[in-house]
């Protein structure tokens, strides 16, 4: 009977034993298994972070790309606007000097009046030019006598006006208005200068 007993308490040990490792070793491996998913858990929401900041950081850059570049257009509309502005004020200034010279005005006007005076439709027609009072006075007794002398060798009779406020003048022929003035003439040579201007903005922005 004590054999027996010593034996049954051995196998209950034994049993036990084997029960506990067997228990022991589940509980490992729901642990370890629970473990590998919450790191593959962890490893999938961390690339799906990383996926989704990538993206919106990628579109952030686009939004400031796209920001920059409408900036700097922008920013080149407003200089070569300030540009064509300074551009104008010196040409009207030296276009103003030019033409409140006596010599340089009594070539321009020689040289338009005769230009418009060969095309001249009618028959005997009658011309006039409109000159700043100052002016008149300065060149009566030169250029513009020889202007007139011209002018009635083709058959024009020119009348001389001292009416204009500004500089420059104006020449009327065949109910036609040619004006030469600061306004005019700096209008002009803005739209000359000004695809020159726009290729060399052009070419600083490329």
């Amino acid at each position: 009977m004590p054999t027996n007993i010593e034996s049954f308490v051995e196998t209950l040990k034994t049993e036990g034993v084997d029960a506990g490792k067997q228990a022991a070793q589940k509980i490992e491996s729901e642990a370890r298994a629970a473990a590998d998913k919450i790191v593959a858990d962890a490893e999938t929401q961390a690339k799906q972070i990383v996926a989704n900041a990538k993206a919106e950081a990628e579109k952030t850059q686009a939004r400031l790309d796209s920001s920059l570049e409408l900036a700097a257009r922008d920013a080149v509309l407003k200089l070569q606007a300030e540009l064509g502005k300074l551009l104008s004020a010196l040409l009207a200034a030296e276009v103003g000097k030019q033409l409140s010279d006596e010599e340089t005005l009594a070539g321009l006007m020689k040289d338009v009046v005769l230009a418009y005076a060969k095309n001249a439709g009618q028959e005997k027609p009658t011309a006039e030019i409109c000159l700043p009072e100052d002016m008149q006075s300065r060149l009566v007794t030169g250029a513009l006598r020889e202007l007139t002398r011209a002018l009635k060798s083709q058959e024009i009779q020119t009348e001389v006006k001292a009416n204009l406020d500004k500089a420059g003048f104006e020449y009327k022929i065949d109910g036609s208005t040619v004006e030469v003035s600061v306004e005019s003439v700096t209008q002009l040579l803005s739209e000359m200068i000004d695809p020159e201007m726009q290729q060399i903005m052009a070419k600083a922005m490329s």
